[in-house]
């Protein structure tokens, strides 16, 4: 199941076509078969893919940058997916927690995302 941060990091992109892009997402993670046809073949809007940046589900990492391609494993549907962030390309994924990290340290020498991105703070849709 995928849950969404309140106060979702998105790229330029993604912000003029956030409906969209959570729906495209939310369907991936989505483990059906008749999906499958539509990935193996690329159909649009099947081949639009995303880079998430979600919480870690490793004790040792803060956050994972998942490529929406992934979403094809049923491990995913399977889990649950904090997402902290959205971007249409990893580099844009990369800026957002570049982007995260920076502000947090501005505040406060002692930042920690942990404190920030508790599961508390996403909710379903």
């Amino acid at each position: 199941m995928i849950f969404w941060y309140e106060e979702l990091y998105m790229d330029s992109y993604v912000v003029k076509n956030e409906k969209k892009c959570k729906k495209i997402i939310e369907e991936r993670c989505c483990y059906k078969k008749d999906l499958k046809k539509k990935w193996k073949e690329n159909l649009a809007p099947w081949n639009t893919n995303y880079e998430l940046l979600v919480l870690a589900n490793n004790k040792n990492n803060l956050f994972e940058i998942i490529n929406t391609k992934q979403m094809f494993f049923s491990y995913y549907s399977m889990s649950d997916i904090y997402v902290v962030g959205v971007a249409k390309h990893y580099e844009g994924a990369v800026e957002i927690l570049r982007q995260i990290m920076e502000s947090g340290y501005r505040k406060d020498d002692h930042y920690d995302p942990r404190v920030q991105f508790t599961k508390e703070h996403f909710s379903r849709r």
